[in-house]
């Protein structure tokens, strides 16, 4: 195949305009609604996301015992509501064993199937040391995975060094490539450094590095100047996608431990939370009647009445936020495999060419 053909593929399939930072696949506006959105189902305290759904919920009490749709002076009222809302939470404690069976079954196992996950472990780590250089290999997640970007980068600068007495072609698509990836692989050395494995901070790290985009480019400037590469820059970029390999394997590992530990942070906080309230509502159910006998002040018994109606929908709360979460972080890197590259993940020229080639 001629230069002139593959220059001209080229230019068909990725268009004349390269791309000019590495494209995020969590963002697509500046907005603020679009940052609002973010912090809502990423990277919000998910305690503080449930307070504000409980004030919510206790306002929204307050507001329907003032027009009379809830009337605290009625206990059939009252203990018809608590008794729906505790019949509604008895579901969770399935909730919480199937949590907890999810979690477990990844713990159970035979001494042979132990064996062979240290070995695997053993042997990518072995792999990681070769690729990296670094003996032996951080056993702290966020360390290891920084590493990992660490040597990434050097590579890349390194494979930049090596075609600055190439041709004006290889020269430019390498320039390019390291300026549009640099600047992500900076920020995500800078925010894994002192960050502890545990915290949101690593995971953030994990869905907004864009590797399978990154490796995407690579194996596009091995084909398009397969014929013109000097030895030691096919070097370089074959070490690159190792590289990017490595770095895809240690994001879905670390991801997949983090979402076991939020779903036991999850079943844990759904008992504390669950367990006494259901015997608060009980307590209401069986007694408020009893209560309204005495003929307290009446903002009192309104502010039991939002107080429980609040509490008995703690549980929801606290399960919405946490699904929240995973449910999006397993989203959006549903289809994150290596060389695919979700369709909304792509730089906005190759969606461009995409469109016009249909």
């Amino acid at each position: 195949m001629s230069d002139e053909s593959t220059h001209a593929s080229r230019d068909e399939i990725a268009g004349d305009d390269a791309p000019q930072s590495q494209p995020d696949p969590l963002v697509g506006t500046d907005s603020r609604i679009d940052a609002w959105f973010h912090w809502l189902y990423l990277h919000g305290d998910r305690r503080v996301i449930s307070g504000v759904i409980l004030v919510a919920v206790f306002v929204a009490s307050l507001l329907l015992i003032r027009v009379d749709l809830i009337t605290p002076a009625e206990a059939g009222d009252v203990t018809a509501i608590s008794a729906a809302l505790v019949g509604g939470m008895l579901p969770f404690i399935t909730v919480v064993l199937a949590i907890n069976q999810l979690i477990l079954s990844e713990e159970f196992g035979t001494t042979g199937a132990f064996h062979e996950r240290v070995e695997e472990t053993r042997e990518y780590r072995r792999t990681i040391e070769s690729h990296t250089g670094y003996r032996p290999s951080p056993v702290e997640p966020s360390d290891f995975l920084r590493t990992l970007i660490e040597a990434k980068r050097r590579t890349a600068l390194g494979l930049q060094n090596v075609c600055r007495d190439a041709g004006p072609d290889i020269r430019d698509d390498v320039d390019e490539f390291v300026s549009a990836t640099t600047s992500r692989d900076d920020e995500a050395i800078e925010t894994l450094e002192n960050t502890t494995f545990g915290s949101f901070v690593v995971i953030s790290v994990i869905l907004h590095y864009n590797d399978p985009w990154q490796l995407q480019e690579v194996r596009k400037i091995r084909e398009y100047h397969r014929y013109d590469l000097s030895d030691a820059a096919d070097d370089q970029l074959e070490r690159l996608e190792a590289l990017l390999g490595d770095i895809h394997v240690a994001r879905q590992y670390f991801k997949t431990v983090y979402m076991q530990q939020e779903l036991a942070d999850l079943s844990k906080i759904l008992l504390y939370v669950g367990f006494p309230t259901l015997l608060g509502g009980a307590f209401i159910i069986v007694s408020y009647g009893n209560l309204l006998a005495l003929e307290l002040h009446p903002w009192l018994y309104v502010f039991v009445v939002s107080a429980t109606i609040t509490a008995l929908f703690s549980p929801f709360a606290v399960l919405l936020t946490y699904v929240l979460r995973i449910a999006t972080i397993a989203r959006r890197t549903a289809a994150d495999f290596g060389p695919f590259v979700l369709q909304q993940q792509l730089p906005q020229e190759e969606l461009e060419t995409t469109d016009a080639g249909d």
